[in-house]
């Protein structure tokens, strides 16, 4: 009886097979020169909406982001398989060709409260498509958020948050058009791009989803051809709003926004005003961060001071209003940002009034 009360309980089950997991989603380079229409179709993201990257990308982070008109931002890596990145202390990176550097902005619906959602507004793609040239790609999200496509012409994107304060904003977000990438990323000695943010101050920091160090899971993959300095020994940003001194809060806030430009060979290195972080060291010359420097090249763009920076008196600094200006013609950054960087101009405002000294 036992025995025939076993078989029928081994008899009355079907054995559950698990459900088959699709294959992971493969980097798939477009054709140099001919760049794929919908940002899906590069492979860097397992799901495009939800911003999951292939698991071949790699997520990162920097310790000074550029301000852009208050928007969250997402950055990613990739590079073929077989290549490596030569490290640098101080220089960009060099990339192997074939490189995709990806950046996507959003606005949170609710920046109190990220689970509320958030409304995707642009992917931008950085490529290494041969020694020493980088094309720029601009896919733009559909209002459905259904997916994006690229986007040559550049674009106009109204749209509202709550901000840290619950405060509704609202920003007819700037999509910049693929010339204009030029203008920050260019080179002035040849005008091809490269590459801004990938350097050992900005990225020497934990991976956004936390744990181990940046540079330190970029060489256990294997994608650096040397082992990095100790981190101890790597020169590094600090967060421009968190617990760091103050003139190294200011020498991160005016590397990250200004220096890419205000450098030695960079597109406004005529103007003398050099903000770079390697540039503006106790060491350096006061003067070349603007401390009772007379503009060489501002135009009328002066707001009627002398001074690009007066110690003790940031009303009287043409810094100081570039930043907080909203005018084309007077605003720094000069490209695609409309609403002037309340915190940031908070922050040079402070570092201005402790400067000691006289212009006169």
């Amino acid at each position: 009886m036992a025995l025939v009360v076993l078989l029928a309980a081994c008899g009355g089950e079907e054995e559950t097979k698990p459900e088959p997991q699709p294959d992971p989603v493969k980097v798939t380079p477009a054709p140099a020169g001919e760049p794929w229409e919908d940002l899906d179709e590069w492979g860097l993201f397992e799901d495009v909406l939800t911003q999951e990257p292939s698991s071949e990308v790699q997520r990162y982070d920097v310790n000074a982001p550029l301000f852009s008109d208050y928007t969250f931002k997402r950055r990613f890596a990739w590079i073929p398989e077989g290549t490596t990145i030569d490290y640098a202390d101080q220089a960009v990176w060099a990339m192997p060709v074939g490189t995709i550097l990806v950046k996507t902005f959003s606005y949170l619906t609710d920046y109190r409260d990220p689970s509320q959602g958030e409304r995707l507004l642009e992917t931008r793609l950085l490529v290494h498509e041969a020694e020493g040239l980088w094309t720029a790609h601009t896919y733009v999200f559909d209002e459905a958020q259904s997916a994006a496509t690229r986007k040559v012409a550049g674009d106009i994107i109204p749209s509202s948050w709550l901000d840290l304060a619950g405060e509704p904003q609202h920003n007819d977000y700037i999509v910049p058009n693929t010339n204009e990438c030029e203008d920050c990323h260019g080179k002035k000695e040849d005008g091809l791009l490269d590459t801004l943010g990938f350097r050992t101050r900005q990225i020497d920091r934990p991976a956004p989803e936390g744990g181990d160090n940046q540079i330190d899971r970029f060489a256990s993959l294997g994608w650096l051809s040397s082992a990095p300095p100790p981190a101890a020994d790597r020169e590094r940003l600090v967060d421009p709003f968190g617990p760091a001194p103050l003139h190294e809060r200011v020498r991160s806030y005016l590397d990250a926004n200004c220096g890419h430009c205000h450098t030695t060979g960079g597109s406004a290195s005529q103007s003398a005003l050099l903000l770079s972080y390697d540039l503006t060291s106790d060491a350096a010359d006061p003067g070349n961060w603007g401390q009772c420097k007379v503009p060489t090249s501002a135009g009328g763009a002066t707001c009627g001071h002398t001074f690009d920076v007066v110690p003790g008196d940031p009303d009287s600094s043409i810094l100081l209003c570039r930043l907080r200006s909203t005018d084309p013609e007077v605003r720094m950054p000069p490209l695609v940002s409309r609403v002037p960087h309340e915190e940031g101009i908070a922050l040079i405002v402070e570092w201005i009034n402790g400067l000691e000294g006289s212009c006169l």
